[in-house]
């Protein structure tokens, strides 16, 4: 069945098109027609985005990578899926958004969105001061830690979210071969790892 699901969808993609709507996220989903079994994708902008459908049971049955050069639009017809909930999860570099969708007696309904923001710090090395910048940090704490190739713990301090936030480190007077940053922020972590010998 979940072979049946990825071809019949496959093959029931009605229309891609280029058109420009008036929203105010990067991208939407919504329900084409109340009497149809179709769903509407519209990406307000150029970006690469991933496009999934899960079911229950099945997990992933359906998978889009998409690469917008501009505004688009896309429908998708879920005549082939039987009644039951579904998730659709759209997911770019910055944001997961997802839907749950219910199809019901031939119509669709779905959610509104559930959005899970990333954060992309940067780390960048100039002589010996290396920079961890956050543009856009989510809300809440940010705890960051720094680890030497030992995995020994040489920093370790939580800040008051900003919504910039910067901080210096001066590495001139480290022994360390290597500083192992790990930034947590909002249930997700970020890990790298910098030479600085």
């Amino acid at each position: 069945m979940k072979n049946l699901l990825k071809t019949s969808l496959l093959a029931v993609i009605l229309l891609t098109s280029t058109v420009a709507f008036a929203n105010y996220d990067d991208f939407s989903l919504k329900v084409k027609n109340g009497d149809e079994k179709s769903i509407v994708f519209l990406i307000e902008e150029a970006q690469d985005v991933n496009l999934s459908i899960h079911s229950l049971y099945d997990g992933v049955i359906y998978e889009q990578k998409i690469h917008a050069v501009r505004p688009l639009t896309k429908v998708y017809n879920l005549e082939a899926f039987p009644d039951g909930n579904y998730t659709v999860k759209i997911e770019n570099d910055k944001k997961l958004i997802e839907y749950q969708v219910t199809i019901e007696n031939g119509k669709t309904l779905v959610s509104d969105a559930v959005i899970t923001e990333f954060f992309k710090p940067v780390l960048t090395k100039e002589n010996n001061v290396i920079t961890l910048n956050m543009d856009n940090a989510p809300s809440g704490p940010i705890e960051v830690k720094i680890l030497n190739e030992y995995n020994e713990e040489l920093y370790a301090k939580v800040f008051a979210s900003k919504a910039k936030f910067m901080k210096k480190f001066n590495t001139e007077k480290s022994e360390a071969k290597e500083l192992t940053f790990i930034v947590r922020a909002k249930d997700q972590e970020f890990i790298e790892t910098l030479s600085i010998k």
